[in-house]
C-alpha cells in the first residue's frame, strides 16, 4: 500500500526497476569508506595519518574501519568525512537523518551495487476519473531480456518525490552524457547539500566539474 501524504498536491511519481536478477544487499559503512577513499585517490595510510594516527598503526586502523572489524566513532566519522569531502552520513549510520532522508542514502549506495541493472525516471501524467489505478506503467519486451516484466515501486509521498524528483534530473543528465560518472557520485557523495530543487537554487556543495 503506497503511504499517503498528508498535502493535498499531486504527488510526483517515480519508478525505479532490475533489469537483472540481483541480490539486494546494501553496502556497509566500511565498503562504503573504501569506495569513497579510492575515488579520492587516497591511500589508507595517508587517511590515518591525517586522522593522526601514528605512521606504524595508520593504514591498519582504515582498513579496520573498512572491513568493520572497529567501527569509528560519530566524531571520527565526521572527521573522516572532512578529509574526504563527503556528508558523514555515509560512513556513520546513525540517527541524525529523517527516514526519507535515510531511505535516499540507502538507495544511493544501492545503486552503486547494482550499477547499471537499476533505472529511475519521471512518469508522465494524465487524468482520468474513471481509471481508478494510481500509477501503472509499461515496458519494452524487445530490449529487456527478463522472462518476466519487471517489477516497479512508486512513492505517493511528497517529500520521497521531492528528493527523487531531483535524482531522476541527474541519472537522467548521467544517461545523457550531460554529466560524468565522477560527477554523478560525487552530487550523491555530499547530497542533500547538493540539491539544486531542479535548477531552482544554488546548492551549498558545488558538485559538477566546471564549479569545483
Amino acid at each position: 500500500m503506497l503511504a499517503k501524504s498528508i498535502i493535498t498536491i499531486p504527488p510526483v511519481f517515480f519508478v525505479l526497476f532490475f533489469q537483472f536478477l540481483v541480490v539486494l544487499h546494501i553496502s556497509s559503512d566500511g565498503e562504503r569508506l573504501k569506495q569513497i577513499r579510492e575515488f579520492r585517490n587516497i591511500k589508507q595510510k595517508e587517511l590515518g595519518m591525517a586522522l593522526g594516527y601514528p605512521p606504524k598503526s595508520a593504514a591498519v586502523r582504515i582498513a579496520q574501519y573498512e572491513s568493520c572489524s572497529v567501527a569509528p566513532k560519530k566524531e571520527t566519522a565526521i572527521a573522516i568525512s572532512e578529509i574526504l569531502k563527503c556528508n558523514y552520513i555515509n560512513l556513520f549510520y546513525g540517527t541524525d537523518l529523517g527516514k526519507a532522508e535515510r531511505f535516499m542514502f540507502d538507495l544511493f549506495w544501492m545503486e552503486e551495487l547494482v550499477g547499471s541493472s537499476l533505472y529511475i525516471f519521471q512518469l508522465e501524467k494524465y487524468n482520468d476519473k474513471n481509471d481508478k489505478r494510481v500509477v501503472h506503467g509499461m515496458v519494452n519486451d524487445y530490449n529487456y531480456k527478463g522472462v518476466f516484466p519487471p517489477v516497479a515501486l512508486a512513492f505517493d509521498y511528497n517529500l520521497a518525490n521531492d528528493f527523487m524528483r531531483e535524482w531522476a534530473i541527474r541519472f537522467n543528465e548521467l544517461s545523457n552524457k550531460e554529466i560524468t560518472r565522477d560527477e554523478y557520485f560525487e552530487w550523491k557523495l555530499n547530497w542533500p547539500f547538493t540539491c539544486d530543487d531542479g535548477g531552482r537554487f544554488e546548492p551549498s556543495i558545488q558538485w559538477r566539474s566546471g564549479y569545483r
